[in-house]
């Protein structure tokens, strides 16, 4: 029984049918509160994510066919700008601190 493992789908698109917990800021401080969406709503979201995820991917190979950008394999924004800043003139350090390159 110890040894038995779990998988978890991680990212946004979730299996579980639970519900999904909304935090809200109010005059009195942050509400937690349980909304149930119907299973049209849950499969629209799936799409949408989907459909995000491939435009992102789909920007991400075109750049680093046709723009020479040197990207890892599973880019997010953050490796996109800091290519950006790299084509630009500036180095950027692995904990986001960026400073002007010495000609």
């Amino acid at each position: 029984m110890a040894d038995e493992k779990t998988s978890t789908i991680r990212g946004c698109i979730k299996s579980s049918r639970g519900p999904w917990i909304v935090h809200r800021t109010t005059k009195d401080g942050i509400v937690t509160k349980y909304r149930f969406p119907s299973d049209r709503e849950r499969q629209n979201n799936k799409q949408r994510e989907r459909r995000r995820r491939a435009v992102a991917r789909k920007i991400f190979a075109g750049l680093r066919q046709q723009g020479n950008y040197k990207l890892p394999k599973h880019a997010d924004t953050n490796d996109l700008l800091k290519a950006l800043c790299e084509e630009a003139g500036w180095h950027v350090e692995e904990d986001g601190t960026i400073y002007r390159n010495k000609v």
